[in-house]
Parts: C-alpha cells; structure tokens; sequence
C-alpha cells in the first residue's frame, strides 16, 4: 500500500470544456471524483494528497457514466482507479463480464496538473511538523542538481517512408487522447510510450494473436 496523506489546499475545480479523464472518452467532464475518499483518509484534507513523496490532486474530471462506474451501480462498482507506484500515475481499470479487471490506461491530462496546495496551517509549523504531509521534518540538505536526462534513439528510414513522421504522428495523436494536448515537455515522447508500452505487454496476448492474424 502507498503512504498517503491528505494535503490542505484550495479545491479543483472544473472549468468549461473540460473532459472525462477516462481514457479514449471524449464527453465532458461533469463531476469530480476523489480517488481516495474521506473514508480512506479519516478526517484528513481530501482535494490534495501526499503519496509516495508526490503531491497531486485527490480529484479527477469524471462525466456523469464513468462516475457512477466507479462510485458503484446495482450489482458492485464496474471501474475502479488505481495509482502505479512504478510510473507515478493513476490509472483506470475496468471489470468485465466475468469480473475480470482489465487495464485501460492512464487517467488523461494528470501529468500537467500543478501540484499547488496551499500550505498547512500554521499549528502545524508551531508543533515542528512538516506543512505538507505532517510529519517530523528530516533535516534538511542542500538541493541536489535537477534530474538527469538521457537520450535514447533509433533509426528510421528516410526514403519514401519518412520514418520520423510516422513517429511523430502517433505521438502526437497517442498524446492527444491521452489529455496531453500541446503542452510543450521534452519527455511527451517517453510519458506516451511507456503506458502505451506497458499496456502492450499487459495484453500481449490478444496483441500477438493481432499481430499474427495480419
């Protein structure tokens, strides 16, 4: 189980056109959803959470169908969301006929969310806790140097099939339905290709038998 605490901060709210953070669905988003709910954090902040040294927003944009897929029809709930400790985001899983839970993908648009709460209250700094997540503060070091990056690549053909534009597209369109949109970041590439990946060997069975009916 991750270590989650509640963090105070100003709710999210939703704006105009936002949508459901489902993956692949394109309707709006009508209500917000907390991923862990007031029962799960017993009294704690509920709009913010502190969960394996991350703090990201507890609620998600849900339209009116998938809200009540999570929050439980006649019969159980139909779809749950569940946070990869590996990749640092939530995910949507969905129950099938025979109450098999079946991965979907990453919630849309999570990546680009501000992690901005505004601070505890001032109890808890007179108590020497930590203001975000209420803990007796470690000491403190000086900041390290930002986190490295390496460069991976591969190569593509350049003849009549320009291979860069045949990436790029998928990235693009993969970023898209992912909720990512235009928001410039120099690793789009590797926040698309890993969940896509990942959900690629988490069906690598129905993805072989495509891949050997064509």
């Amino acid at each position: 189980m991750p270590d989650i605490h509640g963090v105070k901060g100003k709710p999210r709210l939703l704006e105009q056109g936002d949508k459901c953070s489902v993956p692949g669905c394109l309707s709006n988003a009508r209500q917000l959803h907390h991923c862990w709910p007031r029962s799960y954090l017993r009294g704690q902040p509920v709009d913010w959470v502190w969960v394996d040294g991350t703090t990201i927003s507890n609620t998600v944009g849900l339209c009116l169908t998938h809200h009540e897929w999570v929050t439980g029809i006649l019969g159980g709930h139909r779809a749950h969301i569940r946070w990869n400790p590996n990749l640092g985001l939530l995910e949507w899983w969905e129950r099938d006929d025979d109450k098999i839970w079946n991965y979907g993908g990453p919630l849309k648009r999570q990546g680009f969310i501000e992690a901005a709460p505004s601070q505890a209250g001032v109890e808890r700094k007179l108590e020497g806790l930590c203001p975000t997540c209420g803990r007796v503060p470690k000491k403190k070091t000086p900041p390290g140097p930002p986190r490295k990056v390496k460069t991976w690549t591969i190569a593509v053909p350049a003849d009549s099939e320009e291979g860069t534009a045949v990436l790029d597209t998928y990235i693009n369109e993969l970023g898209a339905l992912m909720g990512f949109g235009d928001e410039p970041s120099r690793l789009l590439r590797y926040h698309v290709l890993v969940p896509v990946l990942e959900w690629v060997m988490q069906s690598r069975v129905e993805f072989l038998a495509d891949w050997e009916a064509e």
